[in-house]
């Protein structure tokens, strides 16, 4: 079943966002909120201005990293780091594998 189908977003976006014992299990509810509510035009997947809310909005709640991209401005850097297929979407399989990286 795929996570593109826009009944399931809400659980693909919890359970590929979030891995335990991470930075972003102390955030679960807010970055799941912040995914989905960024991703305005509901495709599960984050465009670069989608991208950029999201971080933004994870900043406000005090997500360490999102904070350092929002401080230095290095949304373009850190979603090429995001981006790991080159598809110019930012996944929330690719959004997992980054913050396991960080």
């Amino acid at each position: 079943m795929p996570c593109m189908r826009p009944l399931f977003l809400p659980a693909c976006a919890a359970a590929f966002l979030l891995s335990p014992g991470s930075a972003a299990a102390q955030y679960e509810s807010e970055s799941v909120a912040a995914f989905l509510a960024a991703d305005t035009n509901g495709d599960g997947a984050l465009d670069h201005d989608e991208f950029r809310v999201f971080i933004q909005t994870m900043a406000e709640v005090g997500a360490p990293m999102s904070r350092r991209i929002r401080t230095f401005g290095v949304y373009g850097m850190a979603f090429g780091r995001v981006d790991l297929n080159e598809d110019g979407l930012a996944s929330p399989e690719e959004l997992r594998a980054a913050e396991a990286v960080e």
